[in-house]
């Protein structure tokens, strides 16, 4: 198994947990995803129809059975309840709520606040903005008054952002300016203390502009006294979504004191469906499981309807359907089985991170415990918020003097075995700079560090908690690089009796040596810190991803933790990004297809006819200007009788994108057959495109490793084709990219035709050896 698929397992490890023993016969006698949520204290709905539960038994009854919370469809629509001005209808609302309170069901109100479904009465009507804020409030405060103490949750405002984060110019921002917003939620609490507001909306599950931009609403909202209690994310996806980001997404909005719940749950499907794609959309629910499950404030899982017979998808999305848990005929689909199995199954695995600070927080001077122990550190001198590792995302930077972060207190017993890993970006090597400790009374218990007097990475543990006390270190080998991010991982194994220490995965000592007496340790009861120590050293640049374990970390697991990629597409069924980043790619068009892969496994590779491709929004993946590595599998469609690859023009495996075209592309060139790596002098205006190429033409219908190389610090290009180089190029600057990355295409065209397979991204120069590893079928 490649050290990578190591770090696969290790992300999966602090999601998906397993149950055994008792409790394991206990879960299995549960039956209904009611009483699988139920055990857990979590609510798993629907939004069902009024008319459907008058009219269908067989749907009554489903919904009877299966849910402890609904969401009205549309019922709640303000062109349902008032089509004509004055005149309220809530009959068909009425019949939800009435069924809910028979049935020991929870109602979640959809919605009060949208720019759509408004009656024609309103959206034509001309009224002065004082006008409109009266019938505004007039309205809220009707429907929420009507139904206090009936409708649990309300999602007060639904959809009130643009795609790039800013608030979408619609009916009500347009008419009464952003204030709507704080209006409506205020209006609801004054006449129902006791509901749950919401604000909902879509496409908010990666780490992107848009979720970006709801967070500083929201955070704004409740910075203001806005009544905001929770913040739905709809979550409609795709049959090829991965939801990589989606718990950390929802982490983050918990932090903030807020409740957040999937709403509106669907998994699209071309119809109609094999086998194999309900299999794989099974996987998506279970995912979105995890993530909610995950988060102890992720209160609740609601699908946007439970029958594939009621489905809104296919008059919304000619071509796709089956999107729901249950078929036409109310038959359990594996998305029913397989999220029944995650709530009835899942528990949080006992071997993760006691602590876990990604430091990528969205600004602001707390960084948050991602392991779910509540171990947030308070920063100091600086905020976090700083572009490092990725163009779009953060970590937090030392200034060598007065920054660091701390927690309120211990994190882990320093007198048993422990594990300290973090990524580290060293600017300045002019005093010792510390990127963890954990405090004592009079020292700190341990400091992992750079030491100038040695010119090395060193993890050091006191003798005693006494500043007269000798200390015990080990130091790496090799010598630190400046300006590199760096993976260090510091094992205390108090059973052994010894001291490890990991650089980039790799052990680089261990002490006491072999045949000495081991060493003891002693219990720092004091706060953790990151970037300081206690007696104030502190680092200089950039920490990323520290991670704190109650045990060994061995090294396969610190091989894995020190995975460099910041981006990686596996295609295994899906478009997700299998990196530390989460960046999930976006087809275009949004049904493509997958194949069997180097291996021979089905559906684990990316087809590409020449109109698929992957886009990865978000902003930028790589910076161009700096060292960066891009390596795919590749195998392109039929031979002509030459042996090249039939289809005229350019194939592009990736680019990613400047002003006016792609500030690089790997590629095969059609002119001479050949696999190539091309990079614009400019990226705009007139240009050369220095080129490497490879030796020997591209054989189709073949897998082959491509890898391209950009090492700013040498000034070259090179190209690798199956793990061997094919040559350097001569020049010496590569252009800033201003875009996104793709995969198949570049911004100019070129669409690949064949099959792609674990595309990956790093932000520096890999070395040969691990070029080679990669490409290693």
């Amino acid at each position: 198994m490649r050290w990578w698929m190591a770090a696969l397992v290790v992300g999966a490890q602090l999601v998906v947990g397993t149950m055994v023993g008792p409790d394991a016969a206990a879960a299995a006698e549960v039956t209904t995803l009611r009483e699988a949520a139920a055990a857990r204290g979590l609510q798993v709905g629907s939004a069902v129809s009024a008319s459907a539960l008058e009219t269908d038994p067989a749907y009554r009854d489903r919904v009877a059975a299966e849910f402890n919370t609904v969401t009205t469809e549309n019922e709640f629509k303000w062109s349902v309840l008032e089509p004509v001005r004055g005149r309220y209808d809530f009959s068909r609302a009425d019949r939800i709520v009435d069924f809910a309170a028979a049935h020991g069901q929870a109602v979640r109100g959809q919605t009060l606040v949208w720019h759509s479904s408004l009656p024609e009465w309103l959206t034509t009507g001309t009224f002065s903005q004082a006008e409109l804020r009266d019938i505004l409030r007039n309205h809220v405060q009707t429907v929420v008054s009507r139904y206090r103490g009936r409708v649990a949750v309300w999602d007060v405002v639904n959809e009130p952002l643009a795609e790039d984060g800013t608030p979408r110019d619609g009916f009500w921002l347009s008419r009464l300016g952003l204030g709507y917003l704080a209006d409506a939620f205020h209006w609801a609490r004054a006449v129902d203390p006791a509901a749950q507001l919401y604000l909902n909306e879509y496409s908010t599950e990666t780490n992107a502009a848009k979720a970006r931009g709801l967070y500083e609403l929201v955070r704004d909202l409740r910075a203001r006294g806005v009544p905001v209690d929770g913040v739905g994310f709809q979550t409609h996806k795709l049959l090829t979504s991965r939801l990589s980001a989606l718990g950390d997404v929802l982490r983050r909005f918990a932090d903030l004191g807020l409740d957040v719940a999937i709403t509106e749950l669907d998994v699209r499907v071309p119809v109609p469906a094999d086998a194999t794609e309900l299999a794989q959309q099974a996987e998506v629910y279970a995912w979105a499981a995890q993530a909610c499950l995950a988060v102890p404030r992720c209160r609740s899982i609601t699908t946007w309807g439970f029958t594939d017979a009621r489905s809104w998808i296919p008059a919304q999305y000619p071509g796709w359907g089956a999107a729901t848990l249950l078929d036409e005929s109310l038959g359990a689909k594996p998305a029913y089985r397989r999220l029944l199995a995650v709530l009835r199954d899942w528990q949080r695995p006992g071997t993760g991170p006691v602590a876990w600070w990604r430091l990528d927080d969205w600004g602001g001077t707390t960084a948050s415990d991602a392991s779910g122990s509540g171990h947030s550190a308070v920063v100091s001198g600086t905020t976090l918020g700083w572009y490092e590792r990725q163009p779009t995302t953060f970590a937090l930077r030392g200034d060598g003097a007065g920054t660091g972060a701390v927690t309120a207190g211990p994190v882990v017993d320093t007198a048993r075995s422990y594990a300290v890993s973090a990524w580290v970006s060293l600017t300045s090597k002019t005093a010792r700079r510390v990127v963890a400790s954990q405090d004592g009374a009079a020292r700190s218990a341990f400091t992992l560090s750079y030491e100038p007097s040695t010119d090395r990475w060193v993890f050091a543990v006191p003798l005693a908690d006494s500043v007269q006390a000798g200390v015990r270190t080990v130091s790496s080998t090799s010598v630190p690089a400046v300006n590199r991010w760096t993976h260090l991982t510091a094992v205390w194994n108090a059973g052994w009796g010894r001291m490890q220490l990991y650089v980039d995965g790799v052990l680089e000592m261990t002490a006491p040596p072999s045949g000495q007496p081991p060493a003891t340790g002693w219990t720092g009861r004091g706060p953790f810190r990151i970037g300081r120590s206690s007696a104030g050293e502190a680092f200089a640049g950039g920490i990323s991803d520290v991670r704190v374990f109650a045990r060994v970390v061995d090294a396969a697991e610190a091989a894995a933790l020190a995975d460099a990629a910041v981006g990686r597409w596996t295609f295994d069924g899906h478009t997700g990004d299998e990196s530390w980043f989460s960046r999930d790619g976006f087809p275009r068009p949004e049904q493509v297809g997958f194949t069997a892969d180097r291996a021979g496994r089905p559906a684990r590779a990316l087809l590409l006819t020449g109109t698929e491709v992957i886009d990865v929004r978000g902003g930028m993946t790589l910076w161009t200007d700096r060292s960066y590595t891009v390596t795919a599998w590749v195998r392109l469609t039929d031979a002509n009788r030459d042996g090249r690859p039939d289809g005229a023009g350019d194939q592009v495996v990736a680019s990613q994108d400047g002003r006016e075209r792609g500030t690089f592309q790997l590629q095969y060139e059609s002119d001479n057959g050949r696999w190539a790596y091309k990079v614009p002098v400019t990226d705009s205006g007139p240009t050369g495109w220095p080129t490497v190429e490879s030796l020997a033409p591209a054989v189709a219908g073949r897998w082959t490793h491509l890898a391209a190389v950009w090492n700013a610090g040498w000034g070259r290009f090179q190209l690798y084709v199956d793990g061997v180089l094919q040559g350097t190029s001569a020049a010496t600057t590569s252009p800033p990219a201003t875009g996104g990355l793709h995969v198949g295409v570049s911004m100019t065209g070129g669409r690949l035709t064949g099959a792609l397979d674990d595309v990956q991204v790093h932000q520096r120069a890999l070395q040969p050896h691990e070029i080679t590893t990669l490409a290693t079928p």
